[in-house]
C-alpha cells in the first residue's frame, strides 16, 4: 500500500513538472464554486495537482474512492451528470432525475441526470454528444456543476492518461454553445464602464484565409513548424491514451465539420 502511494505521488510530481503545474504535497487548493455538496469535499484529497491548462484552472486528485479531474468554466451553470451505463452515480451525485436525449446511440451508453431538463437539452448539443462518444471519454462520468466541469472514475486512475482527460475537458468547454451561456449562466454580469460605452474601436485588418488541416502537419517552408489546426480536437486526437493514438481518418463528411474526424477545408 505504501509503495503504491509513493509511486502515485512520484508520478503526480513528474506530471506536474512536465506540464508546469503545481504538486501539492500537503493540503489541496480550494475547489471551484459548486451547487452541490459532493462527497469528496469532506474527504482528504491526495496527490493533488493544480494549475492552468489552455487558459483554465484545472485540478487532478484522488480520494479514498475516486479520481477526479476538473476544469473551471467562464460562468456558473446548473447541475448535470452524464454517467456511463453501469457506473454507480454516488461519487459525485448531483440529484435530479434521468433525462433521455432521444439519441439512441448516446442513450444506450450514457445516463443523464439533472434537475433542469431544459438545461440538459441545451447543453447536450450534437457536438457535445459526439465528444462524449469519443474513446477519450471512456470510463469517466462528466459532471457540470456551478463554475466547473468534472470527470471522475472509481478507484485510483493512472497518471498516464491525465493529459488526455484535461484535453477532453477543454474540448467539452469549447463546445458549449453560446445560447447555453446566454440562457443559463448564473454568474453576475459585469457592469459596462463609462469608458467602454463611449470608446469605439477602429476597423481591424482582415485576417488572411486560414486553411484547416486534418491533423497538425509541418508547414512547407518550415518543416519544424506546426500549421494552424483551429480547435483543441487535434491535440486530443493525437494524445495517447493507454498507448493508443487517436488519429483522424476519412469519412463521408470531409467537406463539413459534422465530425471531429475530418476538419473543413477553410475555417469560417
Amino acid at each position: 500500500m505504501w509503495d503504491r502511494a509513493r509511486k502515485s505521488a512520484r508520478e503526480a510530481r513528474e506530471f506536474a513538472s512536465l506540464h508546469a503545474l503545481v504538486f501539492h504535497a500537503d493540503g489541496a487548493p480550494e475547489l471551484p464554486t459548486s451547487k452541490s455538496a459532493h462527497p469528496f469535499q469532506q474527504e482528504q484529497r491526495r496527490q493533488c495537482v493544480s494549475g492552468e491548462w489552455r487558459g483554465r484552472a484545472v485540478q487532478r486528485f484522488s480520494t479514498s474512492a475516486i479520481t477526479v479531474e476538473l476544469m473551471t468554466l467562464p460562468g456558473i451553470l446548473p447541475r448535470l451528470q452524464v454517467i456511463p451505463s453501469g457506473l454507480e452515480r454516488g461519487a459525485l451525485a448531483v440529484g435530479g432525475w434521468v433525462v433521455p436525449t432521444g439519441d439512441s446511440a448516446f442513450d444506450s451508453r450514457w445516463t443523464v441526470m439533472t434537475d433542469d431538463a431544459e438545461f440538459a437539452a441545451a447543453f447536450l448539443s450534437p457536438r457535445i454528444r459526439e465528444a462524449l462518444l469519443h474513446p477519450a471519454a471512456a470510463g469517466r462520468a462528466l459532471v457540470v456543476d456551478g463554475s466547473a466541469l468534472y470527470l471522475w472514475a472509481p478507484g485510483e486512475q493512472p497518471w498516464s492518461d491525465t493529459r488526455v482527460r484535461f484535453e477532453f475537458l477543454s474540448v467539452i468547454s469549447g463546445r458549449i454553445e453560446a445560447d447555453v451561456w446566454a440562457s443559463f449562466n448564473a454568474a453576475p454580469k459585469r457592469a459596462e464602464s463609462q469608458a467602454s460605452a463611449v470608446w469605439l474601436p477602429g476597423d481591424e485588418p482582415a485576417e488572411p484565409q486560414v486553411q484547416w488541416r486534418v491533423a497538425p502537419m509541418p508547414v512547407d517552408d518550415e518543416p519544424e513548424t506546426i500549421g494552424d489546426t483551429g480547435e483543441f480536437e487535434v491535440a486530443l486526437l493525437n494524445a495517447e491514451l493507454d498507448g493508443v493514438t487517436f488519429l483522424p481518418g476519412p469519412d463521408d463528411t470531409a467537406k463539413t465539420y459534422g465530425s471531429w474526424l475530418v476538419a473543413p477545408d477553410v475555417r469560417a
